[in-house]
């Protein structure tokens, strides 16, 4: 591991403020976080709570209890807090706060023992990526002595320089210096009572509605405060233009009382005790933070021009995280795959839009909300949308949809519906209906819902896109994928699975040519496949056994936009429109098929696949020509209603299509996901072949269902949520994703659950917000239950025959264990 600029530790600690610990040697009773008397608060404690039972059970983590205010007061004798304020809190035994300096050393010990070298006082000058694709790395001492070291790979573990070290070797580090407060008061006569009454500390707090953690320094107190977004402070921009100087080592911002006294006055009524004693310091000090918080561990997106390049950098609470991350990190470099799914902390999640000023603005949202309540549906505006110049990254579809009412979702740099609001007025409802109950724009999503399945309608989405070509594509992407590849003129949904066949991502592969793949997947997944494409071609290309080489691979993603027209109208709006129905019929243009096709004069491609189970299409123009054909399916059949995410998320959930990313990760197992023979053809060579012949005569310890949930009206499962055995208790697993079925009236949900519970039949429960409700695992599709209205009542005199909503599926669609995503399984023909 390579660490530049080597941070004393009086800047290491300033960078994880909230970790520091108190000098002197102590236990702690936990820590305490105050839930405010309001609904979105108690709402977000209980699921947290529930979420901790499954952690606890299945990992052995420690439980969260959520205790009554009289039970805090126990705990914490120096509090002082009314019960209509404060509903309760969530407490958690054993946790607290660790000496920083210690930990450090720790680290530093066990690496010299490893046989690691640590050199001090020695910045990071120059990288230069060899044609063997390891790295030169130049190093200078203060004395001003360089060394050049030869690395089969590096980590950027720079901390408050991660972004210069980046910029030496071309990879991005999308994050900024921004400033962090905490204040230490004189000693305080009733804390050191506690201490030499009790042998230890007081518990920490961390009050939601204060924004701030207190916990105990010597005899005295200190809080530590998140700012509000429009209080807090950057670093100097120039900074973000050259990086943090490199004599600032122990540098220290001036700490400003004044903004902090919000914080600080709620930390009085909350600790009397704090306004009969004097404040020592006021801390201010840097601290590198990504655009949400969530670091930034992992490899590189850029391998294409830095491979074995990791960062493991922005870590905003660095300290607190470093034994998971570390060892995250290093089973990820040694075994060629995570141990578990982090996406969140993942650099890959950043692109090409997440500048600088982006995360400046960004940052100070995520800094601002530390301490907020968090909403399963959020949807935060800051930075938003990302432009490009002035305009959009999707401009033109963008300012056609928001006329219309849209309320975007963000998605990589892009913007797509996630329901229509006409009543908006143009304005983004953002976070106004976030809840961990249904929302109340709920009544949208169902008139989407139903005007899609009853005629037809248009969605826009910003799918991810690849052209992987050349003489060895076929072989590199037969290795790639676990299933046949297509044909030319046909699309194949597939799977990258990862070397433990873990699920690393779900795409559609369609066939343009012998030697030329278009490849479409989600739009987050942009730059974790375009990675994972890389890193296997070099994988592959220096592997004597599968030499692979002339494999070209393009990030398209931006070149060409995508319109899924769906319902049982779509066939005889597009045929017509084409002017040729015939073409258009199931025996002419038939399930995953692909075709290049003209409408309203507009070329674009046309792949017949669904992730909503109804017949459709999605069309793939320029970008360019988004708009305009858009407009063209509006003025042809003004009948299309608009439709979005949400909508899509309902439709899903009924068939029983499980999603990738929540349902399907690489936390998951291919077998156990239930990924049947069509996907996995065990008699070719695929990446992850090895670990699915090992464990195939062993049934998976556990099996991804599909549920129907009786929760009352108005609430659902969000993922998360522990599964319950009935007849012993036992927790038995845990969902991945729920939500409302519109069509089939009903909570429906997605969950992973013992083999050994499913195969003995008890019956199962969910918890929702602290109550137990029952649920079923569901065979095949939920059924619709509200009435649509009837084709024949809304088609043109020109239209061809009716298209019936069939119940006899394409097969595939009647197996719950399949899965669909960027297209996928179609319900009706």
């Amino acid at each position: 591991m390579i660490r530049s600029r080597c941070q004393s530790n009086a800047a290491f600690r300033h960078s994880t403020l909230c970790c520091v610990s108190a000098h002197r040697s102590f236990h702690t009773p936990g820590t305490i976080r105050l839930i405010p008397n309001e609904r979105a608060y108690i709402d977000e404690a209980k699921y947290h709570v529930g979420k901790s039972k499954i952690f606890s059970s299945q990992f052995g983590c420690q439980e969260h209890t959520l205790i009554s205010p009289d039970e805090m007061r126990a705990l914490h004798p120096l509090m002082n807090i009314q019960d209509d304020d404060i509903y309760g809190g969530i407490y958690t035994a054993g946790d607290g706060h660790i000496d920083p300096s210690s930990v450090t050393n720790a680290f530093a010990n066990r690496a010299k023992d490893l046989g690691g070298i640590i050199e001090q006082q020695t910045e990071v000058v120059a990288m230069t990526l060899l044609p063997d694709k390891r790295w030169e790395v130049i190093t200078r001492t203060s004395k001003g002595e360089e060394k050049r070291t030869v690395a089969d790979f590096v980590v950027n573990a720079a901390g408050l320089w991660c972004d210069v070290v980046g910029r030496m070797a071309e990879v991005r580090v999308p994050s900024v210096v921004i400033q962090h407060q905490y204040c230490i008061t004189d000693p305080i006569p009733a804390v050191k009572e506690y201490h030499d009454k009790h042998g230890h500390q007081l518990p920490v707090l961390r009050d939601l509605r204060g924004s701030f953690y207190i916990r105990d320094e010597r005899d005295g107190i200190l809080v530590g405060p998140y700012e509000s977004a429009e209080t807090m402070q950057l670093a100097p921009k120039e900074w973000r233009e050259t990086g943090m100087p490199m004599d600032l080592g122990n540098f220290l911002f001036e700490g400003d009382v004044e903004r902090l006294m919000p914080h600080l006055e709620r930390a009085m009524e909350i600790l009397p005790g704090l306004a009969e004693v004097g404040m020592k310091t006021v801390l201010c000090g840097p601290t590198m933070w990504p655009a949400d918080g969530n670091h930034l561990v992992g490899p590189a997106p850029e391998w294409d021009v830095a491979p074995n390049y990791w960062l493991a950098c922005a870590e905003s609470y660095g300290i607190a995280h470093s034994v998971g991350l570390s060892s995250y990190l290093a089973e990820w470099i040694t075994t060629g795959e995570p141990p578990y799914e982090l996406k969140e902390a993942d650099p890959a999640r950043y692109g090409v839009w997440a500048t600088k000023d982006w995360v400046s603005v960004k940052v100070r949202e995520a800094y601002g909300l530390n301490n907020h309540p968090h909403f399963p549906n959020e949807n935060l505006l800051a930075a938003r949308p990302v432009l490009l110049e002035t305009k959009p990254l999707n401009s033109g579809i963008y300012e056609l949809l928001e006329a219309k009412g849209c309320q975007f979702g963000f998605h990589n740099g892009w913007e797509s519906a996630n329901y229509f609001d006409p009543s908006a007025g143009g304005k983004q409802n953002g976070n106004a209906y976030g809840s961990f109950q249904r929302p109340d724009y709920q009544k949208h999503v169902l008139e989407e819902v139903k005007g899609m399945a009853s005629f037809g309608g248009i969605c826009y989405w910003p799918f991810s896109k690849y052209h992987v070509s050349g003489p060895g594509a076929v072989a590199f992407m037969d290795r790639l994928v676990p299933n046949r590849l297509p044909k030319v003129g046909r699309c194949a949904l597939s799977y990258f699975l990862t070397p433990q066949a873990k699920i690393g991502s779900e795409v559609m592969l369609a066939r343009l040519s012998e030697d030329e793949f278009y490849v479409v997947s989600y739009p987050e997944q942009e730059l974790f496949d375009w990675r994972w494409l890389q890193m296997q071609r070099d994988s592959f290309s220096s592997d004597p056994q599968t030499p692979l080489k002339d494999v070209d691979i393009k990030n398209v993603t931006g070149d060409f936009g995508t319109l899924m027209v769906s319902g049982p109208e779509s066939r005889r709006i597009l045929g017509q429109m084409a002017g040729d129905e015939a073409a258009w019929s199931n025996d002419s243009f038939k399930f995953y098929d692909y075709k290049e096709v003209t409408l309203a004069g507009i070329p674009c491609r046309a792949l017949r696949v669904s992730f909503t189970g109804e017949l459709g299409w999605e069309l793939h123009p320029a970008s360019g020509d988004l708009e305009p054909l858009y407009q063209a399916l509006k003025a042809f059949e003004p009948r299309l209603n608009d439709w979005g995410g949400f909508a899509m998320g309902s439709f899903r959930l009924e068939k029983g299509f499980k999603a990738f990313g929540s349902d399907m990760t690489r936390d998951h197992h291919a077998l156990e996901a239930g990924l049947s023979k069509k996907f996995l053809r065990m008699e070719k060579d695929f990446i992850g072949r090895d670990a699915l012949l090992a464990g195939a005569s062993v049934e998976p310890e556990r099996r991804c269902v599909h549920l129907g949930v009786s929760t009352p009206d108005g609430l659902d499962c969000v993922g998360n949520e522990a599964i319950f055995n009935e007849t012993t208790g036992e927790v038995v697993g845990f969902t991945t994703s729920g939500g409302f079925g519109y069509l089939a009236q009903r909570s429906i949900a997605f969950g992973y659950v013992k083999s050994s519970t499913l195969d003995s039949g008890d019956s199962l429960a969910i918890e929702v917000l602290g109550e137990r409700y029952p649920a079923k695992v569901q065979e095949g599709p939920f059924k619709p239950v509200l009435p649509l209205a009837s084709t024949e009542q809304v088609q043109s005199p020109s239209a061809s025959p009716t298209v019936q909503r069939s119940p006899s599926a394409a097969p595939a669609a009647q197996s719950p264990s399949l899965s669909c995503s960027a297209g996928g399984v179609e319900g009706r023909k």
